[in-house]
């Protein structure tokens, strides 16, 4: 078994607008490698890096990241979530438009007109596919998701702590 040491960065910030209190752990593995941790209110997020640049340190790689790049890398949080409220309305315009090129008759059409009035998740499969046709997912209106969104808080957060901290250190 082989046992190391390493050096971590670590920092908590609080007093955040709309947030609790968040702590970051950095930790750099060598010239343009390295890692970092955050945790908030009994969640947590991380990802490392192997190429972040010849001699990039992690907090500069982090600062110069965009937060949806560093979202994307350190959760798999979807950026948007079906927006449940706007299905019926939206899967009633399909409808009418797909009756109005000739795809379904008028008797299907006004069977799923009506159908749709009761839509609720778990969103019905074999509804959504008549209306949508394959891969009716991709179709669905949708809004932001608020855990990414969140998330994205979260980083904006830990990014300007380390810009006023760390990178003056460096």
């Amino acid at each position: 078994m082989k046992i190391e040491t390493t050096k971590v960065e670590k920092i908590k910030i609080s007093e955040i607008d709309r947030l609790d209190p968040v702590t970051a752990i950095l930790e750099d593995f060598g010239p343009g490698r390295g890692k970092i941790i955050i945790e908030c209110y009994g969640k947590s997020w991380s990802s490392s890096w192997g190429g972040m640049g010849k001699d990039t340190k992690i907090c500069q790689f982090f600062c110069s990241c965009d937060e949806h790049y560093l979202a994307g890398n350190l959760s798999s949080i979807n950026s948007a979530v079906i927006d449940i409220d706007k299905i019926t309305e939206h899967a009633r315009v399909q409808i009418i438009a797909s009756r109005k090129t000739g795809d379904i008759s008028a008797v299907d059409a006004r069977d799923l007109y009506d159908d749709v009035e009761w839509i609720e998740e778990p969103l019905d499969y074999e509804l959504m596919h008549k209306i949508y046709g394959d891969e009716w997912w991709h179709s669905l209106p949708d809004k932001i998701n608020p855990d990414y969104e969140y998330l994205c808080r979260i980083i904006l957060a830990v990014k300007a702590a380390l810009k006023t901290t760390l990178l003056k250190a460096a």
